[in-house]
């Protein structure tokens, strides 16, 4: 019975990692694109703020549950370091806007 324990455990720990890489994989492409275009327009930035608040929930949870699994921790640090990308383009371009704004106001016309 031991035997087919263990060899449970490892399928299940190499699924895990699988699974962990694909999903880590999610947000590099995204995170690639702002890096590439230095800039995050057309991305939402309520999209972003609930995936980090998903993501660090996820961690707590894991961490006061299982301790560090090193196939999900991996997942959770790549999606954070994916986020932190966008975060920093979206940030970026509401800088570059508010000061285009500013430097250039709107005239006003009368209709």
């Amino acid at each position: 019975m031991g035997g087919s324990n263990g060899r449970c455990n490892m399928t299940a720990d190499i699924v895990g990692w699988i699974g962990s890489f694909a999903f880590a994989l999610c947000g590099l492409p995204q995170a690639w694109e702002c890096f590439k275009n230095k800039s995050a327009r057309g991305i939402n930035p309520f999209f972003v703020g609930l995936w980090l608040i998903g993501e660090v929930c996820y961690v707590i949870s894991v961490l006061m549950k299982f301790g560090w699994v090193h196939w999900m921790m991996f997942n959770y640090i790549a999606n954070i370091f994916s986020i932190a990308i966008i975060s920093f383009y979206l940030i970026k371009d509401r800088s570059s806007r508010n000061a285009s704004q500013v430097s250039s106001p709107k005239k006003n016309r009368i209709v």
